[in-house]
C-alpha cells in the first residue's frame, strides 16, 4: 500500500475508525518518509454537529503537526438536483472532493478508513439488492490510488487501540439509529445472525469475501485484456463498443464489460451499479433495436445500429437553443442542424404528390401566417402528425417513439408559425397545414443535408 517517501492524504472524519488510521500512519510516517496530509468533508448534513466534527479535526491535525484540507458541501441540494438518494450524493461528492485534494496536495495515495466490519456489512447490504459476485467481492483494499489500511480490522480492535493509546474521536449520531440499511444490517441483523446462527458469522462473511475477491481479480484481469478489442472508438466521457463482438462473449463477461466501461468514462469517483442497471444495458445488446437507458450519476448506454456507446451525459455537447426565420424565395442555413431549408410559393404547376417527406414538405398557405421560424425543439412542444387523424402528440413522444437519442433530438429542426408547428424536418408534417384539393396557394419547403 505505502513506498518510501510517499505523499498521503487521509480522510479522517472524527470518527473511531479515520481517526485511528491517523494515528496509524503517523506512527509510520518517519519509517516510510511520508507526507501526511487530511481531508475532511462536512457533508451538510447534521448542523453544528457537523462543525463540531471539522473543529475536531482541524485541532487534531494542529496538535499532529499535520496539515488539514476542509470543505463544506451542501450535499442534500446536490442530491435533490441530481435525484440521487443522500447515500450516492454523499458518495460521489466525497470522492470528488478527495480526488482534487490529492491532485492539491500531490498525494500518491488516498488512504480511507474502512474496517473488517465495513467488508462485512458492504456484503450483506448488497447480498439483500441482489448484487452479483463482483459486489459481493467486498471493498477492494487497493484500487488506483485509494489504500485501505485498516480493511483487515475489526472495529472492536480499532476502539481496544484507541482506549490503550487515550485517543479521543466523536460519534456521529445518524450511525446510531436504524434508519438506513447500513445501520440496520449493523446494528439488528448481524446481531441477530450472531445470535441465532452462528457465533463467527463475520469471520465467516471475511472468508466468503476473500475467495470471492481472488475470483474476482481473476476475471477483472480477464476481462481488461480483451476490453480494448471490443472497443471501437474511445473519446473523453464515452467507449463504443462492436455489439457483435461483445455479444460473442459469455454473459459474465458481458456484464464485467459494461461495468468495466462505466467506471471508465466516470473516472475514480465511480456508481454504484445495480444489478437491474446491468441487464437492462445486456438488454439492449441482445435486442437488434436501438434504444437508450439511464444510469446513476449521468451516465448513459445507447444502442444504434451495429454500435453500443456508455457516455457521461455532461461529456456529450449539448446543442444549445437556436431559431432562424426563414427566407421564403430562399435559402435559410441551420449550421446546428447541418441542413439547408429552401421555402418558395408554388403559384402555378402544382405537383402531382404533395405529401410531406423526409426532405421536402407541402404547406397550403391559407392555413398560417408569418413569420416562419426553423428552431429545435422546446419542451411542451407538440404537433399533429399526419396520418393521425389529427391528433396531438408531443414532439418529445413523438421522438421516443422512434428511439431518437436525447442528444440527437436537440438538433432536430422544427418548422413553425404563429399558428402551430408545420414539420418536424426530415420525418413527418403536421395534419393541419397539409395540401387539399381545394388548396390555391402552395408553400414547398426542401431540406438538404450541408457540413454542420
Amino acid at each position: 500500500m505505502l513506498k518510501n517517501g510517499d505523499t498521503v492524504l487521509i480522510a479522517v472524519s472524527s470518527g473511531p475508525d479515520s481517526v485511528c488510521l491517523l494515528h496509524v500512519l503517523k506512527q509510520l510516517q518517519d519509517e516510510y518518509s511520508l507526507s501526511l496530509h487530511i481531508a475532511h468533508l462536512n457533508h451538510g448534513f447534521r448542523g453544528e454537529e457537523a462543525e463540531g466534527d471539522a473543529k475536531f479535526v482541524q485541532d487534531m491535525g494542529e496538535s499532529l503537526g499535520i496539515p488539514v484540507i476542509a470543505e463544506y458541501s451542501d450535499i442534500p441540494a446536490y442530491a435533490r438536483e441530481w435525484r440521487l438518494s443522500k447515500q450516492e450524493a454523499a458518495r460521489e461528492v466525497r470522492y470528488r472532493f478527495f480526488s482534487a485534494a490529492a491532485d492539491k496536495t500531490g498525494a500518491d495515495r488516498i488512504a480511507l478508513g474502512h474496517t473488517a466490519d465495513d467488508q462485512a456489512e458492504t456484503f450483506l447490504m448488497r447480498l439483500l439488492r441482489g448484487s452479483g459476485s463482483h459486489g459481493l467481492s467486498g471493498i477492494p483494499p487497493v484500487r488506483e490510488k485509494i489504500i485501505r489500511p485498516l480493511i483487515g480490522v475489526f472495529r472492536e480492535e480499532i476502539r481496544e487501540y484507541l482506549s490503550e493509546n487515550d485517543i479521543r474521536y466523536r460519534i456521529d449520531s445518524s450511525n446510531l439509529t436504524p434508519v438506513y440499511l447500513r445501520n440496520k444490517i449493523r446494528l439488528e441483523l448481524i446481531p441477530f445472525l450472531a445470535k441465532e446462527y452462528n457465533p463467527n458469522i463475520m469471520d465467516t462473511i471475511i472468508r466468503s469475501l476473500n475467495i470471492l475477491r481472488d475470483e474476482d481479480i481473476f476475471l477483472d484481469n480477464y476481462v481488461r485484456k480483451i476490453f480494448r478489442n471490443m472497443v471501437i472508438n474511445e473519446s473523453e466521457g464515452m467507449i463504443q463498443f462492436d455489439v457483435k463482438r461483445v455479444n460473442s462473449c459469455e454473459e459474465p463477461v458481458k456484464r464485467r464489460l459494461v461495468r468495466y466501461a462505466v467506471e471508465s468514462v466516470k473516472g475514480s469517483e465511480g456508481i454504484a451499479l445495480s444489478f437491474q442497471h446491468v441487464e437492462e444495458a445486456l438488454c439492449l445488446l441482445h435486442n437488434d433495436k436501438a434504444g437508450e437507458i439511464d444510469f446513476p450519476a449521468g451516465v448513459a448506454a445507447e444502442r444504434r445500429g451495429d454500435i453500443f456507446s456508455i457516455y457521461l451525459r455532461s461529456a456529450v455537447t449539448a446543442t444549445p437553443p437556436y431559431a432562424y426565420a426563414v427566407s421564403v424565395s430562399g435559402d435559410t442555413i441551420v449550421h446546428e442542424a447541418g441542413m439547408k431549408i429552401n421555402a418558395k410559393i408554388l403559384k402555378e404547376g402544382l405537383p402531382d404528390k404533395t405529401e410531406t417527406g423526409r426532405d421536402t414538405a407541402y404547406f397550403d398557405i391559407s392555413k398560417f401566417s408569418g413569420p416562419l421560424i426553423i428552431r429545435n425543439r422546446r419542451d411542451g412542444d407538440f404537433f399533429c402528425p399526419q396520418g393521425m387523424g389529427g391528433k396531438r402528440k408531443k414532439i418529445k413522444e413523438y421522438f421516443i417513439d422512434l428511439k431518437i437519442s436525447r442528444r440527437e433530438r436537440e438538433k432536430i429542426p422544427v418548422l413553425t408559425s404563429p399558428e402551430g408547428i408545420m414539420w418536424v424536418i426530415g420525418y413527418r408534417g403536421d395534419e393541419r397545414f397539409r395540401v387539399t384539393p381545394e388548396t390555391e396557394k402552395i408553400l414547398e419547403v426542401r431540406a438538404a443535408k450541408i457540413a454542420a
